[in-house]
């Protein structure tokens, strides 16, 4: 699963989150939160539910972050 390094930095920023904050605000491993962002894990629903209400995402921006460049990527068989 791809995540949208780039979007998920700026939601970590304009919240006021660096990699260790959020670590500790969410109770994940900061190492844990390092590997997703550098593409390195994919992350689990656990994960991807703490970051998204720490960082209050609306859904949509959690779709964009967590799974849209996936999904857009994706063939549809018929």
């Amino acid at each position: 699963m791809y995540v949208d390094k780039n979007l998920l930095l700026s939601k970590m920023s304009l919240r006021g989150y660096n990699i260790s904050s959020l670590a500790e605000a969410t109770g994940i491993n900061r190492d844990t939160i390092s590997n997703v962002l550098n593409g390195k894990t994919a992350p689990s629903y656990p994960v991807m539910n703490a970051i998204f209400y720490e960082l209050k995402l609306t859904p949509q921006e959690a779709i964009d972050i967590f799974f849209s460049s996936n999904l857009r990527n994706t063939k549809v068989k018929t």
